[in-house]
């Protein structure tokens, strides 16, 4: 459609622009078209002028403006700035709409999976942690507010027996793994240490993302919470502070602050 002279049938119209016949007919009921000329046999026939104008309709009506709108603005013969800046400004508060909706469909749905969710104490059971409920109530005081809870809480409500099963097997492995590389005296700063913090980072990453800095907070508290440093001393002695020494190791290689640790 270089020719500005050539004239158009509605069907060539149509197919240029991917459109229905029926639509443009629809749109020139409505004022927004009106074909430059007729043929002998009274077919509409549409000039270079009017594709640009069917173009300008098609953009418009992408950004969802009505088409009573999009007529005034194109019989106004404005650039359109002030009217796409309205319609942004609409889109925007819609899209704000859209996210409370959202939102709102989020907790609905969490509601309902946990209707069929475990509960704290069939959660404890499958961890092999009798005071898993305890251990869940202080991690709630200390990060109930985070996103990373938040996160958490999201992820494992609708997981069932096999899903948390899987992940405690992952880790025990993992554990496993660390004991025998203690006990044949592999130190926290050798490669080994830091393959086996990277696979419990990674593991602890199903629950939510934990990075080497939030890696290396969390590993302070095997040191100074006694649920957590009997956990891995039961199993091997000094594992608890094997474990942070390495942690400690790798997060200082990948960067991490260990003076002034920050939780992200």
């Amino acid at each position: 459609m270089s020719d500005d002279n050539t004239l158009y049938t509605v069907g060539e119209v149509a197919e240029r622009f991917s459109l229905t016949v029926r639509t443009l007919h629809h749109w020139e009921a409505q004022g927004l078209l009106a074909p430059a000329e007729r043929s002998w046999s009274n077919y509409r026939l549409y000039s270079a002028e009017d594709c640009a104008r069917v173009q300008r309709i098609i953009i418009y009506r992408a950004t969802g403006m009505r088409l009573t709108d999009i007529k005034a603005l194109l019989d106004s013969g404005e650039s359109g700035v002030s009217h796409l800046k309205r319609q942004r400004e609409s889109l925007i508060a819609q899209r704000r709409e859209t996210d409370k909706m959202i939102e709102a469909l989020d907790i609905l749905l969490e509601d309902a999976m946990n209707d069929n969710a475990l509960t704290v104490e069939e959660i404890g059971e499958i961890l092999g942690d009798a005071d898993f409920a305890a251990h869940r109530a202080r991690a709630e005081e200390c990060y109930g507010e985070t996103d990373d809870w938040k996160e958490w809480h999201r992820r494992t409500a609708s997981w069932r027996e096999g899903e948390w099963q899987a992940n405690v097997e992952r880790i025990q492995q993992i554990e496993s793994d660390m004991i025998e590389a203690i006990r044949g005296g592999v130190a926290t700063d050798s490669d080994r240490a830091a393959e086996l913090v990277d696979a419990h980072r990674e593991a602890l990453s199903e629950y939510f993302p934990v990075s080497p800095a939030k890696h290396y907070l969390i590993s302070r508290a095997y040191l100074r919470d006694e649920g957590f440093r009997s956990h891995y001393d039961s199993q091997q002695e000094g594992f608890a502070q094997w474990l942070a020494g390495a942690i400690e190791h790798v997060a200082r290689a990948r960067g991490v602050d260990t003076d002034n640790p920050q939780w992200r």
